[in-house]
Order: structure tokens, then C-alpha cells, then sequence
């Protein structure tokens, strides 16, 4: 089995311990009892925790079904993204893809996600799909703070379309990068593949640009 946290820390592997424990004992839960068969201090004897424990990492059952934890500070990993801009003009920097694929690859690093755990979720939010809607509220709200981030590094105005193509780009990318990544078979650090993807999209629009290659 392997897990996006490998390179971390060993207070930020506690913390992902700590975290999946409650959210692997919610998702159990909901998945045989539903949202409304089970209480917070239910998941906290499973986990082997206080109540008090539980709240700083979640703010509801909700939350730890999903695994939308308090305690992921992603405020030095934006600060560095952000100071790695050097826009020029009339682009954008260089780096950006890069830096912006770099930003994605080291939250899911804090995270720590495996297949386990997005199974776990998927029997979780087939039990009760209302989470669901929680669930993409919270990538929506994410692409809009991440193209504020983008316009912040390069300086562009508000509506500059350049901010909300890198996020969405690499999304996409990421998207594919960790279903490829969960595959119980898969061998390669979640950054390899990443790159490999970035490689392959500039080829296809350097290619789009030049009129293409045979």
C-alpha cells in the first residue's frame, strides 16, 4: 500500500494518523448506519480519542466523513508558491505550471490519501449522496481561492483568464495524476507522474502551435 505521505514529517504523519483514524471510524459508520445512526462521541471510542480531540481536527460528522480536517496548514506552502513569481511581460512566469502542479502535489502529501481511503469515501457518499454536493462546494470554493493565489504570484487583474486556465489545466492533469497514482499496482511518487503529464501537455500545444507534427 502506498500513500502520499511518505516524505512527510513525523508530527505531520501523527497529525494524517490522527485523521484518517476518525475519518476511516465515520466513514464505516455512515456507510452501515447512515449520517443520522451514529454520534461524534460513537466515533471518538472507534478511534480511541477524546471529544475534544475530534473538534480540533473536524468541525462536524459531516467534515470527517470527508476528511475536510482543521489542522492541514497550507498557508507556507501558498507563501512559497506565491513568491516564486516573477512575471513577465506580456506572459506569465515560466514556472507556473510547475509550480502551481508542485503546490497540488504537496497537499496531497499533507493529506496522505490511498485507494483505502477514497474507497472508504465512495461507500460512504453512496450511502448518503447529500455529501456529495458538500463534497464539490468544496472544489469549487478551492478553484476560486487557487486562481486568486495564481493572480496574486503573477500580478494579473481580476477576470485575466491566464489564472483560471493554469487552475483548471492543472486540475484536469491532477485529476487523472491520482487515479493513476491510487491504482494498487502503481509504483511511481505522485510527482513523477505529475511531470510526466506537464511534459505531455506542453508537447500537445507546442505541437497545437507549430501546426502540429506526423
Amino acid at each position: 500500500m502506498h500513500s502520499v505521505s511518505d516524505g512527510a514529517t513525523p508530527a505531520s504523519k501523527r497529525r494524517v494518523h490522527t485523521a484518517h483514524s476518525l475519518t476511516a471510524a465515520a466513514r464505516r459508520r455512515t456507510a452501515d448506519d447512515g449520517l443520522s445512526g451514529f454520534t461524534v462521541d460513537e466515533i471518538c471510542d472507534e478511534a480511541g480519542i477524546s471529544r475534544r480531540t475530534f473538534f480540533n481536527y473536524f468541525a462536524s460528522k459531516e467534515d470527517a466523513v470527508l476528511g475536510f480536517t482543521t489542522l492541514w496548514d497550507q498557508h507556507e506552502i501558498e507563501e512559497r508558491f506565491i513568491s516564486g513569481g516573477e512575471p513577465e511581460e506580456p506572459g506569465v512566469s515560466a514556472s507556473l505550471l510547475d509550480d502551481y502542479a508542485a503546490l497540488q502535489v504537496d497537499r496531497w502529501t499533507e493529506v496522505g490519501l490511498t485507494p483505502e481511503h477514497v474507497a472508504d469515501l465512495v461507500t460512504a457518499t453512496d450511502r448518503e449522496p447529500r455529501l456529495l454536493s458538500r463534497l464539490f462546494e468544496h472544489v469549487r470554493t478551492r478553484e476560486r481561492a487557487d486562481i486568486d493565489l495564481v493572480r496574486a504570484r503573477e500580478g494579473l487583474p481580476e477576470g485575466d483568464l491566464r489564472a483560471a486556465v493554469v487552475v483548471q489545466l492543472v486540475s484536469a492533469l491532477a485529476g487523472a495524476c491520482m487515479g493513476q497514482f491510487l491504482e494498487p499496482d502503481n509504483p511511481d511518487p505522485l510527482n513523477t507522474i505529475m511531470q510526466r503529464r506537464l511534459v505531455a501537455a506542453r508537447e500537445v500545444f507546442a505541437a497545437t502551435l507549430t501546426g502540429g507534427t506526423r
